[in-house]
Protein backbone atom coordinates (compact mmCIF):
# COMPACT_ATOMS: atom_id res chain seq x y z
CA UNK A 1 0.00 0.00 0.00
CA UNK A 2 2.98 2.45 0.66
CA UNK A 3 4.75 1.57 -2.50
CA UNK A 4 1.75 1.96 -4.21
CA UNK A 5 1.08 5.88 -2.57
CA UNK A 6 4.95 6.42 -3.84
CA UNK A 7 4.27 5.58 -6.91
CA UNK A 8 1.53 7.91 -7.21
CA UNK A 9 3.16 10.75 -5.59
CA UNK A 10 5.93 10.75 -8.13
CA UNK A 11 4.01 12.36 -11.13
CA UNK A 12 2.94 15.19 -8.61
CA UNK A 13 6.16 15.75 -7.77
CA UNK A 14 7.62 15.84 -11.09
CA UNK A 15 4.96 18.17 -12.52
CA UNK A 16 5.28 20.43 -9.22
CA UNK A 17 9.19 21.01 -10.03
CA UNK A 18 8.66 21.46 -13.75
CA UNK A 19 6.31 24.02 -12.43
CA UNK A 20 8.40 25.76 -10.26
CA UNK A 21 11.42 25.82 -12.59
CA UNK A 22 9.28 27.66 -15.31
CA UNK A 23 7.71 30.00 -12.56
CA UNK A 24 11.84 30.90 -11.80
CA UNK A 25 12.44 30.95 -15.36
CA UNK A 26 10.10 33.41 -15.81
CA UNK A 27 10.25 35.74 -12.72
CA UNK A 28 13.76 35.86 -12.53
CA UNK A 29 14.69 38.40 -14.89
CA UNK A 30 11.92 40.38 -13.65
CA UNK A 31 13.24 40.22 -9.92
CA UNK A 32 15.43 43.35 -10.48
CA UNK A 33 12.32 45.45 -11.13
CA UNK A 34 10.11 44.34 -8.31
CA UNK A 35 12.64 44.41 -6.00
CA UNK A 36 15.78 46.91 -6.76
CA UNK A 37 18.82 45.28 -5.40
CA UNK A 38 21.34 47.35 -3.13
CA UNK A 39 23.98 48.10 -5.81
CA UNK A 40 27.47 46.98 -4.11
CA UNK A 41 29.34 50.21 -5.65
CA UNK A 42 28.07 52.66 -3.12
CA UNK A 43 24.81 53.99 -5.04
CA UNK A 44 21.78 53.08 -2.74
CA UNK A 45 18.76 53.90 -5.80
CA UNK A 46 16.70 54.79 -3.63
CA UNK A 47 18.24 58.25 -2.86
CA UNK A 48 18.60 58.85 -6.44
CA UNK A 49 16.68 62.29 -7.72
CA UNK A 50 15.94 65.59 -6.47
CA UNK A 51 14.96 66.53 -2.27
CA UNK A 52 13.66 69.33 -0.88
CA UNK A 53 15.14 70.08 2.44
CA UNK A 54 14.90 72.45 5.36
CA UNK A 55 16.90 72.16 8.84
CA UNK A 56 18.96 74.15 11.32
CA UNK A 57 22.08 73.56 13.60
CA UNK A 58 23.88 75.51 16.45
CA UNK A 59 26.66 77.56 15.37
CA UNK A 60 29.59 79.91 17.34
CA UNK A 61 27.13 82.10 19.21
CA UNK A 62 23.88 81.49 17.20
CA UNK A 63 22.72 79.10 14.22
CA UNK A 64 22.48 77.94 11.00
CA UNK A 65 19.77 77.79 8.99
CA UNK A 66 19.43 76.28 5.42
CA UNK A 67 16.61 75.58 2.75
CA UNK A 68 16.73 74.26 -0.71
CA UNK A 69 17.25 71.37 -3.00
CA UNK A 70 19.84 68.21 -3.11
CA UNK A 71 19.57 65.96 -5.99
CA UNK A 72 21.54 62.69 -6.45
CA UNK A 73 22.97 61.32 -9.33
CA UNK A 74 23.26 57.92 -10.96
CA UNK A 75 27.38 58.65 -11.53
CA UNK A 76 27.90 59.69 -7.39
CA UNK A 77 27.85 63.54 -8.08
CA UNK A 78 25.46 65.37 -6.53
CA UNK A 79 23.81 69.05 -6.41
CA UNK A 80 22.89 71.40 -3.82
CA UNK A 81 21.31 74.28 -4.21
CA UNK A 82 19.48 77.09 -1.83
CA UNK A 83 19.91 79.99 0.88
CA UNK A 84 21.80 79.46 3.72
CA UNK A 85 21.20 81.72 6.89
CA UNK A 86 24.17 82.61 9.81
CA UNK A 87 22.63 84.02 12.80
CA UNK A 88 24.64 85.41 15.58
CA UNK A 89 23.73 87.71 18.26
CA UNK A 90 26.01 90.45 18.62
CA UNK A 91 27.39 90.70 22.10
CA UNK A 92 27.26 93.92 23.36
CA UNK A 93 23.21 95.10 21.79
CA UNK A 94 22.25 91.45 22.18
CA UNK A 95 20.58 92.47 18.76
CA UNK A 96 20.57 89.66 16.18
CA UNK A 97 22.46 89.86 12.92
CA UNK A 98 21.56 87.33 9.81
CA UNK A 99 23.72 87.15 6.61
CA UNK A 100 21.95 85.52 3.87
CA UNK A 101 23.82 83.33 1.19
CA UNK A 102 22.99 82.23 -2.24
CA UNK A 103 24.04 78.91 -2.06
CA UNK A 104 25.36 76.64 -5.18
CA UNK A 105 27.70 73.57 -4.24
CA UNK A 106 28.41 70.04 -6.24
CA UNK A 107 30.36 67.01 -5.15
CA UNK A 108 30.19 63.29 -4.66
CA UNK A 109 27.89 61.02 -2.71
CA UNK A 110 27.96 57.55 -1.67
CA UNK A 111 25.34 55.15 0.54
CA UNK A 112 24.89 52.12 1.56
CA UNK A 113 20.95 51.04 3.20
CA UNK A 114 21.88 52.61 6.50
CA UNK A 115 24.98 55.86 5.79
CA UNK A 116 25.32 58.45 3.18
CA UNK A 117 28.50 60.41 2.54
CA UNK A 118 28.61 63.60 1.14
CA UNK A 119 31.81 64.98 0.22
CA UNK A 120 31.53 68.74 -1.34
CA UNK A 121 33.81 69.52 -3.68
CA UNK A 122 32.81 72.88 -5.49
CA UNK A 123 30.60 76.27 -3.66
CA UNK A 124 29.89 79.41 -4.27
CA UNK A 125 27.99 81.54 -2.10
CA UNK A 126 27.35 85.27 -2.83
CA UNK A 127 26.43 87.32 0.18
CA UNK A 128 22.32 88.16 -0.66
CA UNK A 129 21.61 90.32 1.93
CA UNK A 130 22.34 91.18 5.98
CA UNK A 131 19.62 92.09 8.37
CA UNK A 132 20.04 93.66 11.55
CA UNK A 133 17.30 93.18 14.23
CA UNK A 134 15.30 91.88 11.44
CA UNK A 135 15.78 95.44 9.42
CA UNK A 136 17.88 95.28 6.01
CA UNK A 137 21.41 96.95 6.09
CA UNK A 138 23.59 97.10 3.34
CA UNK A 139 26.61 94.68 4.22
CA UNK A 140 29.12 97.88 3.90
CA UNK A 141 27.67 98.92 7.19
CA UNK A 142 28.54 95.86 9.17
CA UNK A 143 31.67 95.32 10.05
CA UNK A 144 31.69 91.98 7.78
CA UNK A 145 32.33 93.14 4.21
CA UNK A 146 30.28 90.70 2.05
CA UNK A 147 34.34 89.89 0.13
CA UNK A 148 35.56 88.07 3.43
CA UNK A 149 32.03 87.01 4.50
CA UNK A 150 31.77 85.11 0.98
CA UNK A 151 35.35 83.77 1.60
CA UNK A 152 34.88 82.34 5.07
CA UNK A 153 32.00 80.96 4.35
CA UNK A 154 32.85 78.91 1.17
CA UNK A 155 36.34 78.25 2.78
CA UNK A 156 34.84 76.76 5.76
CA UNK A 157 32.35 74.77 3.66
CA UNK A 158 35.27 73.39 1.84
CA UNK A 159 37.45 72.94 4.44
CA UNK A 160 34.69 70.48 6.19
CA UNK A 161 35.23 68.40 2.85
CA UNK A 162 32.66 65.30 3.84
CA UNK A 163 29.88 64.92 5.92
CA UNK A 164 28.64 61.61 7.17
CA UNK A 165 24.34 60.77 7.71
CA UNK A 166 22.94 58.19 9.26
CA UNK A 167 19.78 57.04 7.41
CA UNK A 168 17.11 56.63 9.70
CA UNK A 169 14.36 56.31 7.31
CA UNK A 170 14.04 56.09 3.25
CA UNK A 171 10.58 55.61 1.58
CA UNK A 172 9.46 57.01 -1.97
CA UNK A 173 8.83 60.35 -1.32
CA UNK A 174 10.77 60.82 2.44
CA UNK A 175 14.35 60.66 3.61
CA UNK A 176 15.09 60.98 7.09
CA UNK A 177 18.84 61.59 7.95
CA UNK A 178 20.55 62.08 11.44
CA UNK A 179 23.94 63.17 11.67
CA UNK A 180 26.72 65.02 14.65
CA UNK A 181 26.75 68.85 14.96
CA UNK A 182 29.80 70.74 15.66
CA UNK A 183 29.19 70.32 19.61
CA UNK A 184 28.83 66.82 19.85
CA UNK A 185 25.03 67.03 19.51
CA UNK A 186 22.70 65.32 16.77
CA UNK A 187 20.29 66.33 14.37
CA UNK A 188 17.90 65.51 12.62
CA UNK A 189 17.42 66.32 8.62
CA UNK A 190 14.22 65.36 6.93
CA UNK A 191 13.60 65.95 2.88
CA UNK A 192 11.01 65.15 0.46
CA UNK A 193 11.05 64.57 -2.99
CA UNK A 194 10.66 66.90 -5.34
CA UNK A 195 10.79 67.66 -9.11
CA UNK A 196 11.10 71.67 -8.64
CA UNK A 197 14.27 72.95 -8.48
CA UNK A 198 14.40 75.23 -5.44
CA UNK A 199 13.60 79.17 -6.38
CA UNK A 200 15.49 81.34 -4.01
Amino acid sequence: MRAFRLAMMVPFLAIAITVIEKTITIIGPLLPYIASPKSADGVNPALLGMWYEEFQFPDRGGHVHFEGTIEFFANKSCRITGLLKCSVTLPISGLAHVSSYNFDGNGEWQATDEELVIKLLNVKAPLSGVTLAGIAISPSETKYPPSSDKTDVEQGLLLAQSQRYDIRRVEKNELVLETNGLYADTFTISMKRTKKMYMR
